[in-house]
């Protein structure tokens, strides 16, 4: 039963008003919209920011740090010092004498001509390890090219080695070398292998299966076009009405396959004559007589093959190849002659050394580096110390440094910073009104019944024509199988194609009107029907294009008076039930709305199960009223501008349901009256967020 509560605010006139819940909606809206903008804006971002680095401990540990700096106590005045002591000490006095007395820098300009690092590398190079290694081996090379000779000579007179050879060249072998690895021979092996196979085997009995099935199925024709239902129903003079009964389905299947001419083939490809591995086994009874091949296989089994055959690869042939045609060469004697040491470039960097030694600049620059003074210059050059020293020399010479320097012995330093420029900022912002006014909503739960819901469909109606993408003018059913608008029966009213859709700025309305029209119409028993009607009216659907299940569904809308028209905001699913009515208005009773919810075995639609509360709506007539149920899976509730009015916990629909918006005639109309208009303003749906 309806909210009592809800009855007397209707009756007296006390219920919410519409428009004043839509401007609240919008008014909390744009100062969301408000909220969510300056939430991005750069104020909001620099106070936050700002606010978290000047409440920050290291903030005000930096702060406190800068007013107390001294200049004095710092590491950079320590270092200061540090640099000056260095600078009187006679290590790195003697290091910069050294590197700027006239000897040095003439040490220095050999040190960068070309001939002392040739001298250095020669010196290098000659008495190390790897020179002594080379002389070595080209000792060694020589030796090994005249113990080639010999062995090429005792290689050669061996009996194995003359054995290979006149294998080599006998026909045999030849005959051997033409059939191996030959495509001919390759298809002797696989057509023997195969004629050898299980697959063949199977391949045969396959075939002989295969053709007796294929046979099987005439006899079956044969059966099926003596079978008794097959024969009363071609007696039949006019079958178009009768079902085919299954034996004549087979039987024509059957008898169409058997007279193709694919049939035909398959019977010809079964025989095994006409099959490519019959002519494989004949081919290969050919290539078996051969002589050829005769001569192949008596020859691979030989002994003298398999003794060609070792020694071919072995390490001794090998050898003797190789030596014959290096020792044999005409090139030969001039090798032996490069090999010997005096013609290798080993011998002429010893000769380059000895003259190096004796040039005057060189002996200069060797006397040079052993003095005291360069030793010291040269110890001094790679220290920690001078490292340390010229570390201290570029700081304190810096102009970074010097003017930290200034910045500490400075006394307005905290002014000069760019935390007291962010420090000056953030209070400017703090007594921003727009952060005042921030601050005061941004944690309150001001917006939490808004953003608990998510758009997921609307339409405001503001293009003046119906949106094709979301509405259809049809049942369901009617789209998919008819393509076509039908009624069902009872209905005095037929649908039209939009024709009863008016539009009154962004205010959309279903006519229905007293005319003629004809169109189809559903009986349980009898099922679709052409009818003549002398009433229209129009129906919007979502069926093609949204549903949901559960959220929140709502509409704005303004009810026509005019009974026995009745006026619907409902949603419904595939199938007859279930089925939600946010309304029915004038279904039963003039001024009655109904709220109800359908449930039960949507395959009989007798034993449908409701749940419904009905209130006097007469009141509901003379403005726009927002209609809202929320669905959840636990219970439904109705509202009338935002006024809980009735809710159940009973048959809760568990599948997707889409909108439908419909007005309708279902008891003759004594009477003439004008066209009733049902009019809506705008279509919302939300799911929780």
């Amino acid at each position: 039963m309806a909210n009592l509560s809800f009855l007397l605010r209707a009756t007296f006139g006390l219920l919410p008003n519409a428009q004043k819940i839509e401007s609240s909606r919008n008014a909390l809206q744009q100062e969301y919209n408000k909220l969510t903008e300056f939430k991005n804006s750069q104020d909001l971002k620099d106070y936050m920011e700002l606010k978290e680095l000047i409440d920050s401990e290291t903030f005000q540990s930096n702060k406190k740090s800068i007013l107390s700096l001294d200049y004095k106590k710092t590491e950079e005045f320590q270092k200061e010092q540090l640099f000056k002591k260095l600078s009187k000490q006679n290590q790195i006095i003697n290091y910069f004498k050294v590197l700027q007395s006239p000897e040095y820098q003439t040490f220095i300009d050999f040190e960068q001509s070309e001939l002392l690092p040739e001298y250095q590398e020669l010196m290098t190079y000659i008495s190390s390890d790897e020179h002594k290694k080379i002389v070595a081996e080209w000792e060694q090379n020589l030796k090994n090219e005249i113990n080639k000779q010999k062995t090429y000579k005792q290689l050669k007179s061996s009996p194995k080695i003359k054995a290979y050879y006149k294998t080599l060249n006998s026909t045999q072998l030849n005959n051997y070398h033409e059939l191996t690895g030959s495509a001919e021979l390759s298809e002797f092996e696989e057509l023997k292998k195969f004629i050898a196979s299980k697959q063949l085997q199977e391949f045969k009995d396959a075939l002989v299966s295969q053709l007796a099935s294929e046979n099987d199925k005439k006899t079956r024709c044969n059966q099926l076009k003596n079978n008794q239902d097959v024969i009363a129903y071609n007696k039949l003079k006019n079958s178009e009405g009768v079902e085919k009964p299954k034996a004549l389905i087979e039987y024509l299947e059957l008898n169409q396959y058997i007279q193709s001419t694919e049939y035909k083939q398959l019977l010809n490809s079964l025989q095994y004559k006409n099959t490519e591995q019959y002519q494989k086994e004949a081919r290969f009874k050919t290539l078996e007589k051969n002589k050829k091949f005769i001569s192949y296989f008596k020859f691979q089994s030989s002994m003298e093959l398999s003794n060609f055959l070792e020694f071919k690869d072995s390490i001794e042939l090998k050898t003797f190849e190789e030596l014959q045609v290096e020792v044999t060469s005409p090139k030969y004697p001039q090798v032996l002659e490069e090999l010997k040491y005096v013609n290798s470039e080993e011998y002429k960097k010893e000769v380059a050394l000895n003259q190096l030694k004796n040039n005057e600049a060189i002996k200069s620059w060797e006397k040079f580096r052993k003095t005291k003074a360069y030793l010291l210059f040269q110890q001094t050059k790679e220290s920690e110390l001078l490292q340390e020293y010229n570390s201290l020399k570029e700081l304190v010479e810096s102009s970074k440094f010097q003017e930290y320097k200034a910045y500490m012995l400075d006394k307005e330093k905290w002014q000069k910073t760019e935390e007291f420029a962010k420090e000056t900022r953030y209070q400017q912002l703090k007594k921003s009104a727009d952060i005042i006014w921030y601050l005061s909503v941004a944690e309150s739960a001001k917006f939490d019944a808004m953003n608990a819901w998510k758009v997921t469909f609307e339409d405001d109606f503001t293009s003046g024509k119906i949106d094709e993408k979301k509405w259809m003018n049809s049942f369901l059913w009617g789209k998919v199988l008819l393509n076509d608008r039908y009624v069902m029966a009872g209905d005095k009213h037929y649908y039209t194609d939009n024709k009863n859709i008016e539009y009154n700025g962004t205010i959309l309305k279903i006519v229905t009107r007293q005319e003629q029209a004809r169109g189809k119409v559903w009986h349980p028993l009898h099922g679709f029907s052409e009818k003549d009607f002398s009433y229209t009216s129009g129906m919007l659907s979502t069926a093609h294009s949204f549903r949901q299940l559960y959220g929140k569904f709502e509409a704005k809308i303004k009810l026509a008076p005019h009974y026995p028209v009745y006026q619907a905001f409902w949603l419904k699913g595939e199938k007859i039930l279930p089925e939600i009515d946010v309304f029915k208005f004038n279904m039963d009773k003039k001024n009655r709305l109904q709220m109800s919810a359908f449930y039960g075995d949507a395959s009989n639609s007798v034993s449908a199960k409701k749940i419904t509360s009905k209130i006097n709506g007469g009141s509901l007539t003379n403005d726009f009223y927002i209609y809202t149920i929320e669905w959840t899976p636990e219970k439904i509730t109705w509202k009338i501008n935002d006024f809980e009015v009735f809710s159940t916990s009973e048959g809760i629909p568990n599948e997707p349901l889409y909108l439908m918006l419909s007005a309708g005639i279902q008891k003759d109309i004594p009477l003439q009256q004008p066209s009733a208009m049902f009019e809506i303003d705008w279509v919302r749906c939300y799911e929780k967020v």
